[in-house]
């Protein structure tokens, strides 16, 4: 192996670099040279002016090339920077947006929600005018590192030998034989390996995680011992609520919590309540969970008492109230179902849009009922009743005499029971379906459309019942 072979061979390991050997074979050249010594002295200012020459251009590449890679790292970083502003505003529009549709949205919010949103569409003309900038530095760049590529490309061939590629592939060749021979024998040592793992381990089941959201799950209880409150209020984005009665003075809420996406602070229960507003003392008990990225599952223990006012607004999650005496009651949910169980209720207004409402057993004045996509049952005896349904049957069941009802489903059956001592003074009408008649003293021919519901008996009974593509059924409450 001669010199040239030797300083080529160290490259290829790694031991000098380019800009040595590239030294090594000039000095190699001159030495071996005959002429070389004699006309050294000649040729050296002609040779340093070419070496200084070379490294001018590229010393000033690399100074271009450093300052473009540095404007476009700044255009990076100021890219990431307005993006994390315009997400996190984004949020913040997500959270009022769900307090609007809460109802709990004030008019200093609505300011906020304009200017956040005027201030996402300036983030985002930035973000359009830096990412119009970034092909052009990021063309200008791969310029620049091609000329600096062609330019090493030719210093180097400058002093390699003309059959360096051929010595270069021989080379390459026996190390590829040698490494086929050490990869063939690895192989058969893997392969033996693994069979004698498979033939003599127990294997179990095996759980493999992929990616998804990230989500922190826990459960927190929050007592409220000395509470006095009559007044609740309770507003919850996604998650359902429950009413249960016990014996202690106080309130006690169990909540099921799930915190979706990655949060800033240190532990679940901070990022909880940094998203939520809880308020308690003798006057009111408010628990409002705003936040589309938290799920609440709320369980609420509240003592035996009359309760002056309750609210109740959901956006995605059913609602029970149990055993639950108070005046006041409204109650939304957008996607759930609404239900009162065994409850004492001056006036109930519940509002839906996906979902059941059912106001079962008990005492109730005045009901108000009204939902989008769903059925209503009423088993109960107010003296006012207004129920509306778009696509679901109304089905109401009276035990006495009332005030007034009435009763309208657009696609859907109404299906409405009475006591026999209750008087009736109204009229039933049904567009393309028909009415049907059981009540005593309030025949009905086959296939009517309309009906007058006149019978004498206690209470004022005022009606109104329609339907357009259903059929309205009556009946006495003692039938089946």
């Amino acid at each position: 192996m001669n010199e040239r072979e030797r300083i080529l061979d160290l490259v290829k390991q790694g031991v000098i670099s380019s800009e040595e050997a590239l030294l090594l074979l000039e000095n190699l050249a001159k030495n071996t040279d005959p002429h070389a010594q004699t006309e050294q002295s000649d040729n050296q200012p002609t040779d340093n002016e070419a070496l200084d020459e070379n490294e001018q251009e590229l010393n000033a590449l690399n100074t271009e090339i450093a300052d473009v890679s540095g404007n476009l790292a700044a255009i990076e970083t100021q890219l990431a920077s307005l993006r994390k502003q315009v997400a996190a505003n984004e949020e913040q529009i997500i959270v009022l947006d769900t307090m609007e549709d809460l109802d709990t949205l004030t008019q200093e919010k609505y300011q906020e929600r304009g200017q956040l949103k005027q201030e996402n569409l300036a983030l985002n003309q930035e973000i359009t005018e830096l990412n119009q900038q970034r092909p052009e530095l990021q063309a200008e760049l791969a310029d620049l590192e091609d000329q600096k590529r062609q330019l090493t490309k030719k210093r180097f061939s400058d002093v390699l030998p003309d059959d360096w590629q051929d010595q270069a592939r021989e080379r390459l060749n026996d190390f590829g034989s040698t490494m086929r021979d050490a990869s063939s024998q690895i192989a058969h040592l893997v392969k033996d390996t693994v069979g004698n793992v498979m033939d003599n381990v127990d294997w179990k089941d095996i759980t493999i995680k992929v990616p998804g959201l990230a989500t922190e799950k826990f459960s927190q209880t929050f007592d409220y011992p000395d509470s006095q409150a009559t007044i609740l209020d309770l507003k919850v984005a996604n998650g359902d609520v429950v009413f249960e009665p016990w014996d202690k003075p106080g309130f006690k809420i169990d909540a099921d919590i799930k915190l979706y996406g990655k949060f800033k602070e240190e532990t679940p229960l901070e990022a909880f309540n940094a998203r939520a507003r809880i308020d308690v003392n003798d006057d009111h008990l408010i628990f409002q969970v705003p936040n589309k990225r938290v799920s609440a599952d709320l369980h609420v223990f509240f003592p035996s008492r009359e309760y002056d006012h309750v609210t109740v607004r959901l956006l995605n999650g059913d609602v029970r109230f149990n055993e639950i005496h108070g005046k006041d009651f409204y109650v939304k949910s957008t996607n759930g179902d609404i239900q009162f169980l065994k409850s004492q209720v001056v006036m109930i207004e519940a509002q839906g849009v996906n979902g059941d409402i059912k106001v079962n057993e008990g005492t109730v004045h005045d009901v108000f009922l009204e939902t989008v996509n769903g059925d209503i049952k009423l088993a109960n005896s107010p003296e006012t009743a207004q129920i509306t349904t778009v696509n679901g049957t109304i089905r109401a069941t009276y035990q006495q005499a009332f005030h007034t009802l009435s009763a309208s489903s657009v696609n859907g059956d109404v299906k409405l029971a009475f006591p026999t001592t209750a008087a009736l003074n109204g009229q039933a009408k049904a567009r393309l379906g028909e009415v049907k008649s059981r009540l005593d003293q309030v025949p009905a021919k086959k296939n009517s459309k309309s009906v007058d519901l006149q019978r004498a008996g206690e209470g004022a009974g005022a009606i109104t019942v329609s339907t357009t593509s259903g059929s309205i059924l009556l009946k006495d409450s003692d039938q089946k």
